[in-house]
């Protein structure tokens, strides 16, 4: 609805303030143009928020003037009028006489002044039906303005990305752009805790705004989102319609939305730090320490004595995505982390409810998994609480077979283990016997070198500093150390095969005293019915392929995983072998490493690839227990 002072500064209806310039934001809905005579005996009618004009109160001399305006001003007092507009030969407050000057300031009704006629008036009042048109136009038009400035993911939460924090900033600095244009005014959006929000103009954020314009006054609207004190703060250089000052709402109400996100997002991901910093004392066996950082979190949640670990791949997807729908699904239920290395999500399953149950972790996530093209999920079998580091390697490498099936999804127990098949009293006395210069450190130094062995034997040196947050210096150390203690080799692959294992031996069933005889216990172990059984049937697969790949796969672990040294034992090409080992991996259900950079991948020494040794290590286990070939360090 248009204003006093809007009207002013319209041309066509040649008005001026007499008086009222505090009330120059009176809204006016319509206009009566009047004789004064017409106002006599009470006839005015309904007048609220009308600017009434009279044109002829010069013709009875000043005495009838000021005794016929004096009940017309307590009338449109009385009704709360827009203002009263009288017709003069020229602007000035001169030209309206003295008393009803007075009279107008006593009884608090904006005076004006026209030099248009009365008949004049009768063609002007529907310019101002236009001109209401058009501030409705203006009004829709910068809502239209407003709500293109808001960020896309307020219509959809799940859009957000990690450039949200900007991007939200950016939008807050876009609606103060607008505003401060459409209403012309300097706007600030500040927060006592953290300073200026958005300023426009921007010279702004740099200096103080003006406590006020001449005849203007700051308005200071909340953003009332809950837990913030920011504050919309505008100030017009001229005074505001209702239309203008509707907007502030309008903007204040965006600007807390956009705010009270920016907080909800600033608090999820402070949780997921947290969560992430309780997976990694997780991995390195500290279970009461993540429980106690956890308890003001989600009292409760690992108040439990076994886990599994999943493991979601998200490939080349993004990964914000398949969070926020996991966390979702979740509610609560488990612990979910990004990992710091991969484009992986890694869920600490607390097993608190019926794993079969249709809303168990693992079909909830695989509901999620199946709902993400692209995606895959590995499941770990149930670990104690202290050796989540275990299972996530066991779901980490259970992905080579998720990726192959249907579904994309796949656990553990869809396939026997090394360890499931191994004569426990033997491998406890042979672990423990090869393991004893690590396991008779004392306590912490020993938890530091066990821990950071177990995953740097798996994953690549990177990968384990940002699982452990560590520097990957660090990680390498510890690695050499620990294999100086036993008198073996890092960079030897079959050498890091045999400690792995025994790590992983030591960690699901103990160990016993020193052996006197420990390559005996190796030999017994392997050779065990249970264990060949397992290898042929591990092998069995390989047999059928008319390639020969048994033999190609022994003399590659025997050539330390070496393409080249393999193809000149073999007198086969080097492609060939990449074939044959791109050939292996599916058959087998393992990753091996077959790409270009595959010489330098076990050794240590070069960019070790992601989850190689998981693969290499039954394998190697298999080919010995199965054919002799290759032979394993035994101590």
């Amino acid at each position: 609805m248009p204003t006093l002072i809007n009207l002013c500064e319209e041309p066509d209806f040649c008005l001026r303030f007499v008086n009222g310039g505090p009330m120059a934001d009176r809204a006016v809905d319509s206009v009566r143009a009047l004789s004064l005579a017409a106002t006599a005996g009470g006839s005015l009618g309904d007048v609220r928020d009308a600017l009434v004009v009279i044109g002829d109160f010069w013709a009875s001399g000043r005495t009838s003037v000021h005794e016929g305006v004096e009940p017309l001003l307590r009338e449109l007092s009385r009704q709360r009028a827009a203002g009263l507009a009288v017709v003069v030969g020229q602007h000035g407050a001169q030209s309206v006489p003295v008393l009803i000057r007075s009279s107008a300031v006593r009884l608090g009704v904006p005076l004006l002044t026209t030099t248009k006629e009365l008949h004049d008036w009768h063609e002007l009042i529907p310019r101002l039906r236009e001109y209401r048109y058009r501030q409705a136009e203006w009004h829709a038009d910068q809502l239209t303005a407003l709500l293109n400035r808001l960020p896309d993911r307020l219509a959809d939460p799940h859009t957000a990305t990690d450039a949200d924090t900007d991007a939200d900033a950016d939008s807050m600095q876009r609606i103060a752009d607008w505003l401060a244009a459409a209403v012309d005014a300097e706007v600030v959006v500040s927060d006592p805790l953290r300073g200026v929000l958005a300023a426009a103009p921007d010279v702004l954020t740099r200096q103080p705004p003006r406590t006020a314009f001449p005849r203007t006054r700051t308005e200071s609207l909340p953003l009332s989102a809950a837990g913030s004190g920011a504050v919309l703060a505008v100030t017009p250089r001229r005074p505001l319609d209702d239309g203008r000052t509707e907007l502030l709402g309008h903007a204040a109400r965006a600007l807390g939305l956009i705010d009270r996100t920016r907080m909800r997002d600033q608090l999820a991901e402070t949780r997921r730090e947290v969560q992430l910093s309780v997976l990694q004392l997780l991995m390195v066996g500290e279970e009461v320490a993540a429980q106690r950082v956890l308890a003001g979190l989600a009292p409760g949640l690992l108040a439990t004595e076994s886990v599994r670990v999943h493991v979601i791949d998200c490939a080349r997807e993004d990964r914000e995505v398949a969070l926020r729908q996991a966390e979702d699904a979740l509610a609560g239920r488990a612990l979910l982390a990004r990992c710091p290395v991969f484009n992986h999500l890694i869920v600490v399953d607390p097993l608190q409810t019926d794993e079969d149950a249709p809303g168990g972790v693992w079909h909830t996530l695989e509901a999620v998994v199946a709902a993400l093209p692209g995606h895959s999920m590995g499941g770990s079998r149930v670990y104690a609480l202290s050796s989540v580091a275990d299972a996530y390697t066991q779901a980490a490498g259970t992905l080579v077979t998720a990726r192959r099936t249907v579904g994309r999804v796949a656990l553990a127990e869809q396939r026997a283990d090394l360890l499931d098949v191994l004569p426990p009293a033997t491998a406890r006395r042979w672990a423990g016997t090869l393991l004893r210069p690590l396991l008779t450190l004392p306590a912490g130094q020993r938890e530091q070198l066990v821990r950071t062995l177990e995953l740097g034997l798996e994953f690549p040196h990177t990968a384990v500093g940002r699982l452990l947050g560590i520097h990957r210096n660090t990680v390498t150390h510890r690695i050499s150390k620990g294999f100086g203690l036993l008198g073996l080799e890092r960079g030897q692959v079959l050498d890091r095969v045999v400690v792995s294992t025994a790590l992983q031996v030591v960690v699901k069933y103990g160990h016993d005293a020193h052996s006197a005889d420990p390559a005996a216990d190796f030999t017994a172990m392997v050779s065990a019915p249970e264990v060949r059984a397992w290898a042929d049937s591990f092998l069995e697969p390989l047999r059928a392929d008319r390639r020969d790949l048994l033999r190609t796969l022994r003399v590659w672990l025997e050539n330390d995983t070496h393409t080249g040294r393999t193809a000149a034992a073999l007198d086969l090409a080097p492609v060939t072998v990449r074939s044959h080992l791109r050939a292996a991996a599916p058959l087998i259900q393992r990753d091996l490493p077959v790409g270009p950079d595959e010489t330098e991948a076990l050794d240590g020494n070069g960019n070790e690839h992601e989850q190689a040794l998981s693969g290499v290590r039954p394998l190697a286990f298999a080919l010995h227990a199965g054919t002799g070939r290759p032979c394993l360090p035994a101590a």
